[in-house]
């Protein structure tokens, strides 16, 4: 007997600059991510911070306009 493997297309990958697995936001928007019900998403390590993989262009989409409020969120206004 085979056993086969469903693999998931992914359909976009997000790296967040600057920010771990364990970054306290970022965690927050993980367990959110799973109280939605979303779809799966793939956490790794990437070349300047963390890496997500999306199986969903939505929510691809959702956690791209989050890390955009988050960014502006943190710099600050210039005079």
């Amino acid at each position: 007997m085979v056993k086969r493997r469903k693999e998931e297309e992914i359909v976009g990958v997000l790296e967040f600059e600057g920010r771990a697995s364990e970054d306290l936001e970022f965690m927050n928007w993980l367990a959110e991510h799973k109280a939605r019900n979303g779809g799966k998403i793939r956490v790794s390590r990437g070349s300047t911070g963390v890496r997500v993989a999306f199986s969903k262009a939505a929510d691809m989409a959702l956690w791209q306009e989050r890390s955009m409020q988050a960014s502006k969120g943190k710099q600050s206004p210039r005079s």
